[in-house]
């Protein structure tokens, strides 16, 4: 959630003024001697238009209560320089707060913003204010954050009115850590500003944020009732309808966005996001090169044409993409994955392996990634060190599907039969609906050569699924089901979709000659029979399992491992999901 911009300006000048109203002439000329000082102090306040201004403010009005002045007057010179010191400390903090991103220094500017309120809390410890400023800047990384939860509760007792306790509870919401106190403070707030637009359209994110979409685009519609043309909520308003899949409704909000406000690259990129999950990605190359046009090192954009690239198999062009990127933003990890899954679908497994290991010791406890390297190094035909990886990942998340999956498909791989459908089992109760799982699954308990693992009627049960999930349209799924029937003896079937995988097969389909052989057997009444041994790191003397001698043993047969970039969100504003 970005941090809201507080009203300190007003606040102070309101103050300012308030107390200005009460100044009395001196009583005593030996009380007011210091009184040229805060005439000169208070000249300069009105005027003050920089940093420097606002510090000889404070030092005139502190020279003036040295040299002496009546109480009421010294009492006007506390709130000068503490009116001062808060404003000075709010402009340095919206170096931090209203910049996106904030600026690189803001450890340094965090330190003389908290500086200035100090002192000027030390003067009027009653500022509400002042504690949510602090509250504020403690509640960032490396701040003190029992100081930060105290400063907060503070601000909030000594809050005037029900705006100031809003815009409070506000702030404190995106400091919470649990979700529904989250939730708690932008519902008080929203009660307390019920026409705050910004209040309603933080709690959308907030919905957005926990996938509840329809309240966050019921949040977002009300937000912009009350503020029409506010191009973040137009924004935030695409996102969640692209997170809906509506994807005319999402460009149609962007496109309001952008009407607005035409030089964000990240709306350009964000309805480019739409356009690519629309395959039209020829308005989606569009909508990169405004982007790119309004700033060419623009991270999301780079990110996102590599990826439209990637899809449409323009890999070079894909990887000077990545290549620029990650000169842009050395060390960016969406960059490091993105190129390994690159050099993945090209089969360039080693480059790809040696980024995903990079990754994997700098955070061991990323399961996503772990798994895609798992999933490459099937790929590579490296079952062995597949395996490692997914019992790893076993460790970390237990019941994870995915690992399940593809230490399935590695277990395969090596002739581990009764291993791989004990795991395709796990898969498949998570997934009952991934033509992968089923396929695989099927496929095994069809093929395999141990009479204590196939099972013709329950692979023809799966197989018949994975084609109805994929609307009878891929060969190798086709083929699976016939070798359900093989295995049955229903030869009749068996030739049936083994012709049908052939007849969907391209003429270039690399497994088109399995294919013919596999319809070839089916016609002679023989049930085909599969154990694979692949695996380059296996040593060059092992001796694996055999197929029975008088049936064929052909290569594998499963869906393609994942080989783009991992899941990973991404900012989610620069990457797409």
């Amino acid at each position: 959630m970005r941090p809201r911009p507080m009203r300190y300006g007003m606040i102070v000048a309101l103050a300012f003024l308030g107390v200005a109203a009460t100044r009395t002439a001196p009583l005593k000329a030996q009380e007011d001697a210091g009184l040229a000082e805060l005439d000169e102090a208070t000249q300069l306040k009105l005027s003050a238009k920089t940093f420097d201004d606002l510090g000889n403010v404070v030092d005139l009005a502190e020279k003036a209560i040295d040299k002496g002045l009546s109480d009421a007057n010294k009492k006007f010179a506390l709130t000068l320089i503490t009116s001062s010191l808060l404003q000075r400390a709010t402009a340095v903090s919206d170096a931090i707060f209203r910049r996106s991103p904030p600026d690189p220094r803001w450890p340094q500017l965090r330190r003389l913003a908290m500086t200035d309120i100090e002192r000027a809390l030390k003067n009027d410890p009653n500022f509400a204010a002042g504690h949510l400023l602090i509250a504020r800047l403690e509640a960032m990384p490396g701040g003190d954050r029992e100081r930060a939860k105290k400063s907060f509760d503070e601000a909030l007792r000594l809050a005037s009115d029900d705006e100031a306790k809003a815009e409070t509870y506000l702030a404190r919401a995106g400091f919470q850590e649990e979700p529904d106190k989250q939730l708690e403070d932008l519902n008080e707030a929203v009660k307390l500003a019920p026409q705050s637009a910004e209040a309603i359209r933080t709690r959308g994110m907030h919905y957005f944020g926990r996938g509840k979409n329809e309240e966050a685009l019921a949040d977002l519609d009300a937000a912009l009732k009350l503020q029409p043309d506010n191009v973040e909520t137009h924004e935030a308003r695409g996102v969640a309808l692209l997170m809906l899949k509506k994807f005319d409704e999402a460009i149609a909000a962007f496109d309001k966005a952008i009407s607005i406000s035409p030089k964000l690259p990240g709306l350009y990129v964000n309805r480019a996001r739409v356009y690519a999950l629309k395959e039209d990605f020829d308005k989606a190359m569009k909508d990169l090169g405004e982007a790119l046009a309004i700033d060419r090192n623009d991270v999301g954009a780079l990110l996102l044409r590599a990826r439209v690239y990637q899809v449409q198999q323009k890999f070079d062009d894909a990887m000077n993409d990545v290549n620029r990127l990650l000169r842009v933003r050395p060390g960016l990890i969406a960059g490091i994955e993105l190129r390994a899954g690159i050099n993945a679908a090209q089969g360039n497994y080693k480059e790809a392996i040696d980024d995903l290991e990079l990754l994997r010791r700098d955070d061991p406890s990323d399961v996503e990634r772990a798994i895609q390297l798992g999933m490459i190094y099937n790929a590579a035909k490296r079952p062995r060190k597949a395996i490692e990886v997914f019992d790893d990942v076993l460790q970390k998340s237990k019941g994870n599907w995915s690992a399940h999956y593809g230490r399935a498909d590695a277990l395969l791989s090596i002739g581990k039969h009764v291993e791989a459908v004990a795991d395709y089992e796990i898969a498949l109760k998570e997934q009952p609906e991934n033509s992968g799982i089923l396929n695989n699954l099927a496929w095994v308990l069809a093929t395999s050569p141990m009479d204590n693992v196939r099972n013709a009627k329950r692979s023809i049960e799966l197989g018949t699924k994975a084609c109805e999930v994929t609307e009878f349209k891929r060969p190798h799924i086709l083929s699976t089901l016939a070798a359900g029937y093989a295995e049955a003896g229903d030869w009749e079937n068996a030739v049936k979709w083994s012709q049908k995988s052939l007849e969907v097969a391209e003429d270039d389909d690399e497994n088109r000659p399995q294919l013919e052989k596999e319809l070839q057997s089916y016609k002679d009444k023989k049930p085909w029979r599969e154990l694979q041994n692949e695996d380059a790191d296996a040593p060059k003397d092992s001796k694996p399992e055999e197929p029975k001698p008088d049936e064929p043993k052909e290569e594998p047969k499963s869906d393609e491992p994942k080989t783009e970039e991992p899941k990973k969100e991404e900012p989610k504003s620069e990457e797409p999901k």
